[in-house]
């Protein structure tokens, strides 16, 4: 008589599968949209690809600087842009990140599907190994055509880790977030240490600082390529961001390691960083071809009900 599975068993397949059905379902008309575009994918294969992408993000935001709107708080004066940056003091005292880049395709509505990593400070302050994510948005605001979108999501205390640690969870639903602060001086100083929200996100597209929330958008734990980056079955995103699995030898982390250095205002080995240059919301796509536009409103109308339901 054949031994019945586990009921641990059958959850992670459940969890696998969920994950897989995922990936298929965002992963593949977002890639072929965006390659129709001349982008790079937004589902990259590997974890270290994800993590080189990662570097490049928090360059753009804790480095280079972006592009953000000053001015305009009583009427009178006129907005302008200048440089600015996620301050490092906030980089310093958070608990983890989450960072990620996202494609948004549509007319009347959007929708959304990206990738990217989580990493958590360990108890030593050292950074662990990054953790596999899948995104997922709809409706968060009006797109006509095609829209990168680069975010960081800065995880303050342990309410807002638990959420990004759950298979799936929602911004907005399990995970409390708002728009982080930017500058720096006694306001940012205020703001880190009465730590006034779970999570703060930053948002930039086309190199321009959006200071939008992203309530609705979904995150789901990339269980199939931890696994495989890993070579660990079954392990789970909690024991990778509390540093117990061992990353590929190699140094296929170091770029990623070095620039979480550097934006915290340590010391760093500059030859290390990412090279100067646009990250993926820094681009401007072109208007989607027709055909384009009549796939990714196909697949948003006959998925939208099916994706937004709990497994």
């Amino acid at each position: 008589m054949a031994a019945q599975p586990s009921s641990k068993s059958s959850m992670w397949d459940k969890t696998k599968s969920a994950s897989n059905t995922w990936f298929q379902k965002i992963g593949a008309p977002v890639n072929k949209l965006s390659n129709k575009l001349g982008a790079e994918a937004f589902w990259p294969a590997s974890l270290d690809q994800e993590s080189d992408k990662a570097a490049r993000i928090l360059r753009s935001f804790c480095i280079d600087g972006f592009q953000a709107e000053q001015g305009g708080k009583h009427g009178n004066e006129k907005k302008h842009k200048s440089l600015d940056k996620i301050p490092p003091e906030v980089i310093r005292n958070c608990k983890g990140l989450a960072i990620f880049t996202v494609m948004r395709m549509g007319l009347h509505w959007s929708g959304a599907g990206g990738s990217g990593i989580i990493v958590a400070k360990m108890p030593d302050g050292q950074w662990s190994p990054p953790s596999g994510i899948l995104i997922h948005t709809l409706g968060w605001g009006l797109v006509a055509g095609a829209d990168i979108y680069d975010c960081v999501c800065v995880i303050n205390n342990d309410n807002g880790m638990d959420g990004f640690t759950r298979v799936r969870a929602t911004v907005g639903g399990e995970i409390s977030a708002a728009v982080g602060p930017l500058g720096g001086g006694s306001t940012v100083d205020s703001e880190v240490f009465s730590r006034q929200s779970p999570v703060w996100t930053y948002t930039k597209s086309k190199g321009l600082y959006l200071g939008v929330q992203i309530d609705g958008t979904i995150i789901v734990e990339r269980t199939s390529e931890n696994e495989r980056f890993y070579g660990v079955e079954k392990v789970r995103n909690k024991e990778i961001l509390a540093g117990q699995v061992r990353p590929p030898q190699g140094g296929v982390l170091v770029s990623l390691w070095e620039t979480l250095q550097a934006c915290e205002g340590h010391a760093h080995d500059q030859s290390k960083l990412p090279p100067p240059g646009p990250a993926p919301g820094d681009l401007e796509l072109e208007k989607p071809a027709v055909d384009s536009q009549r796939e990714y409103d196909a697949f948003s109308e006959n998925d939208r009900e099916r994706m937004d339901r709990k497994w």
